[in-house]
C-alpha cells in the first residue's frame, strides 16, 4: 500500500498531488512537462519534496512535519531509468546479482528465476555494450526486481525501443506484475500503452492530478476538456442542452446539430446550460448508404464531406468536415470498410454517434 501527498514549488512550476494505491499498475499519463517523472523522483527520493508525506506499507519513509526522511537506499524502492542505467563493466550476471538480496542461496535462486523470467540464458557474461535495447531493458528489471523493491517505478522504459520490442515487453511487464504483485507505477506517453498496460491510470497536468479513475473511465468518460485531448478523444465539441428526460440528455451543437447522450452518473444539468461532449474516433459508425435506420439511431446521424485520409495500420483515418465552419469530425475505420464504401478524399457520408459512446461533460 503507498500513500503519497507531495508538493514542490520551483520558480516556474509547482507540483501538488496526492495519491493511494494499492498492489496495481498504475500509469502516469499526460503532456510533456506536466510533472510526472518530477512525482517519480519526489517519490524515490532523488528529490526531496518541500511539503508532504509518503507511507509504504503503513511505514513512514518521508514526512516534512515530522522531519522524518528516510535515505533513498533504505526506502526500497525499485526505480528503472529510460536509459537502462546499467554498470557498463558488469555482465549482465553481475549487473543482476548487484542488487539481489538475502542469504547467498536465497541470492542464487532469486538470480536464477530472473534470468529464466527475463529471456536472458546465454547472455549472463556479456556486457551492456553487447545487448540490443531490449535486452538491456531487461536486464535493468531483472536487477531491480533482485533487490525485492515494495514499490516499483518505471520511467518511460520501452520509448527507445521499436514497436515489435515494445510489444513484447509491455506483455513481459503484465507477466511480471502478476508474479511480483507489487505497486508498480509506469510513466509513459504512449495511448496504447498507457490502455493496455494500467489498472488505473492517472492522468497529470500542469502539476496536478486532473482525473484518476480505471482505464475505461479515463479513456471512454473523461472529467475534463484536457483529458479528454490528452486520451485522444479529439472529437471534443461545445452545445447547449436543449432537453433532459429519464436519464438522457439532448445538446444542440451549430455544426454537428442535436445530439442525444446518456446523463453521466451524478451530473447536474439544467436547460441552456453549456456543456462539453466527446467521442473517441473508434467509436463513430459509418452508416452504409442503403441502411435504414430506426428513429432512435436517426437521432445522431451525422453528415459531412471526407477532407483528408491518412493509413494507420489495419485502419483508417477519416477527417470529414461537417457543418458550415471548419469543423472535422475524426472517424477511424477498419480497412476493409474503407474499401468496401470506397470511402476517399471527397466522398459524403453519414456517421452515426451512439448515444452509449457520446460522453458529456458538464
Amino acid at each position: 500500500m503507498l500513500e503519497l501527498s507531495l508538493k514542490k514549488r520551483f520558480a516556474d512550476f509547482s507540483i501538488d498531488i496526492s495519491l493511494a494505491l494499492g498492489s496495481e499498475l498504475l500509469v502516469l499519463f499526460g503532456p510533456s512537462g506536466a510533472g510526472k517523472s518530477l512525482l517519480m523522483k519526489l517519490l524515490s527520493g532523488i528529490l526531496k519534496p518541500d511539503e508532504g508525506s509518503v507511507n509504504i506499507d503503513s511505514q513512514v519513509i518521508f514526512d516534512s512535519r515530522s522531519r522524518i526522511d528516510v535515505p533513498m537506499r533504505e526506502r526500497r524502492i525499485g526505480y528503472v531509468f529510460q536509459d537502462y542505467a546499467l554498470f557498463p563493466h558488469k555482465t549482465v550476471l553481475e549487473n543482476i546479482v548487484y542488487g539481489a538480496v538475502g542469504s547467498e542461496e536465497e541470492r542464487s535462486e532469486t538470480v536464477r528465476g530472473l534470468v529464466s523470467l527475463m529471456r536472458l540464458g546465454g547472455l549472463e557474461g556479456r556486457y551492456p555494450n553487447e545487448l540490443s535495447g531490449g535486452q538491456r531493458q531487461r536486464v535493468a528489471l531483472a536487477r531491480t526486481l533482485a533487490a525485492r523493491p515494495r514499490i516499483l517505478l518505471l520511467d518511460e522504459p520501452f520509448s527507445a525501443l521499436d514497436y515489435q520490442v515494445r510489444e513484447k515487453l509491455r506483455a513481459d511487464l503484465l507477466t511480471i506484475h502478476e508474479l511480483f504483485p507489487i505497486t508498480t507505477i509506469l510513466v509513459t506517453h504512449d495511448l496504447e500503452e498507457a490502455f493496455m498496460l494500467g489498472t488505473r491510470v492517472a492522468v497529470i497536468n500542469n502539476g496536478g492530478l486532473e482525473q484518476l479513475g480505471t482505464r475505461e473511465e479515463v479513456f471512454y468518460r473523461p472529467a475534463t476538456r484536457n483529458v479528454a485531448r490528452f486520451i485522444g478523444a479529439r472529437n471534443i465539441f461545445s452545445g447547449s442542452v436543449a432537453a433532459i428526460d429519464a436519464g438522457t440528455v439532448v445538446i444542440d451543437n451549430n455544426d454537428i446539430g442535436r445530439v442525444t447522450a446518456h446523463v453521466p452518473a451524478g451530473a447536474v444539468l439544467r436547460q441552456g446550460m453549456e456543456v462539453s461532449f466527446c467521442i473517441r474516433p473508434e467509436e463513430v459508425i459509418i452508416v452504409k448508404p442503403d441502411r435504414a435506420l430506426g428513429h432512435k439511431a436517426a437521432e445522431n446521424i451525422v453528415e459531412g464531406e471526407i477532407t483528408s485520409t491518412l493509413g494507420k495500420g489495419s485502419t483508417h483515418i477519416l477527417f470529414i468536415k461537417v457543418g458550415a465552419g471548419d469543423t472535422l469530425l475524426k472517424v477511424e475505420a477498419p480497412n476493409f470498410v474503407c474499401r468496401k464504401l470506397n470511402l476517399v478524399v471527397g466522398s459524403l457520408v453519414k456517421v452515426l454517434l451512439k448515444k452509449e459512446s457520446v460522453w458529456v461533460i458538464a
